[in-house]
């Protein structure tokens, strides 16, 4: 795949995100996308806005050298931390929530899904300790 436009459709599809979805989860307008991906639009500024919320790795997305997928990183223990980022051993796309659609969660305000993230982990560490 060598263009950026095509590389970035790919990776929209693959997560799961519509157009308008990508656009407000990257604080872009649909139109950009629409831009980007019919090639109207050449060099992405946003490339690391776009590489992050669609999890993939920003050179591959920009320029098409590397691997799609972002290494997986070493995270502390999830004691109290974020639940996006206790996911050791799997990758972030192996969304955990059948009814809930990922772009629903990911194009939420970081303070919205931070909240969301909390409530969860609270209830996980609770059934934990009922066990």
């Amino acid at each position: 795949m060598s263009k950026f436009a095509d590389r970035l459709r790919q990776a929209r599809l693959l997560r799961g995100f519509t157009q308008a979805s990508l656009a407000q989860a990257c604080g872009l307008s649909q139109s950009a996308i629409a831009n980007y991906e019919t090639k109207n639009r050449k060099a992405a500024k946003d490339v690391f806005k776009l590489a992050d919320v669609l999890r993939v790795n920003a050179v591959w997305l920009g320029q098409g050298v590397g691997p799609m997928e972002t290494a997986p990183t070493s995270l502390p223990s999830p004691s109290g931390s974020r639940i996006a980022e206790a996911h050791v051993g799997r990758q972030r796309d192996h969304w955990p929530f059948n009814n809930i659609p990922a772009d629903q969660f990911w194009t939420l305000p970081e303070g919205d899904r931070q909240l969301i993230e909390d409530a969860v982990a609270s209830l996980i560490a609770s059934l934990r300790r009922s066990r």
